[in-house]
């Protein structure tokens, strides 16, 4: 039987390799069960229904539609997920050499945040970690620093939360956290940054050819987020890190450039997250933190990020 995993809230079991550790018994009832299904043709046409999602930039990356009877996104390069109406179920079709390594990566990323927006979730493109009795979350686009801020701060000491996807409660004050990946992508610098650690942690390359690294993780559900934080990586040769809390017209802007999924075009859904990051501004502090950036790092930058937001 394949395991059931606990992932931002949900439990869910999947067929795919998901590459987490927080495991729940096999009794558990099941919010959300990823299935592989057979080949699907490799098409560069839309699918069908209402436009939900599109990304398109040098080439077309995905698309999500909705139907009478259910969801579905398209990953051009790679594969077709059919998502029930409910969201509880999301049948995975592998276009025909497609690389399943890939699809997992997308149905423990991409899939996810969709599923969980579909849902209503406050959804963050964000680390996040466990310092003392709180949380610290980075926020940003792909390749500013997110998973090696986080890394160097579990480095450090601290526990992981979460990579690259954060599930936020906006109803408790502060809001709270919801216990996500288990590992950390990155594109580089995994050598250096494991060296860092007291224990050197597991490592593995993903199937989009980064290196996770597994962590020590946070196992408290619902933590409390003190701080956000966006970070600037400073490659000029500076030594020291300089981190500014934002006002809330600029913090609003700020993590809005900076979705976990880019492309969506149902006004519902935009209005929605919107009003989520409106609540979420007027409860936790916005930070911007040039980073003196390597390899390698200073030894503080850890220590530079907890004394700044007040934590540990």
């Amino acid at each position: 039987m394949t395991p059931v995993t606990k992932l931002y809230g949900l439990a869910v079991r999947s067929e795919l390799p998901l590459h987490q550790s927080r495991f729940l018994p096999e009794q558990t009832p099941v919010d959300l069960e990823i299935v592989m299904g057979p080949q699907a043709p490799r098409t560069d046409q839309e699918p069908p229904g209402r436009v939900l999602l599109h990304l398109q930039v040098d080439r077309q990356y995905y698309t999500a539609t909705e139907t009478d009877d259910d969801y579905l996104l398209r990953f051009y390069s790679t594969c077709d997920v059919h998502i029930s109406k409910d969201l509880r179920r999301a049948v995975v079709r592998l276009y025909p050499d497609a690389d399943p390594d890939i699809a997992a990566v997308l149905a423990g990323g991409t899939v996810l945040a969709f599923v969980l927006s579909m849902r209503g979730e406050a959804v963050l493109h964000a680390s996040a970690v466990q310092v003392g009795d709180a949380a610290v979350a980075f926020v940003g686009a792909s390749g500013m620093g997110k998973s090696t801020s986080a890394t160097l701060m579990c480095a450090d000491g601290a526990k992981l939360i979460t990579d690259d996807l954060l599930v936020l409660d906006l109803a408790a004050t502060p809001p709270t956290c919801a216990l996500g990946a288990t590992e950390l992508r990155l594109r580089k610098s995994a050598g250096e940054l494991s060296d860092r650690f007291e224990d050197a942690p597991g490592r593995r390359v993903t199937g989009d050819a980064r290196d996770a690294i597994a962590a020590q993780s946070a196992t408290t559900e619902d933590l409390p987020l003190r701080a956000i934080i966006v970070p600037a990586p400073d490659r000029s040769g500076r030594t020291d890190a300089v981190i500014e809390q934002r006002d809330a017209m600029t913090s609003f802007l700020l993590l809005s450039r900076f979705p976990r999924l880019l492309g969506w075009e149902d006004e519902s859904i935009l209005e929605r997250h919107f009003q989520q990051l409106g609540d979420l501004i007027e409860k936790v502090p916005v930070y911007i933190a040039r980073l003196p950036w390597g390899p390698p790092f200073p030894d503080d930058v850890a220590a530079s990020i907890r004394g700044a937001v007040g934590v540990g």
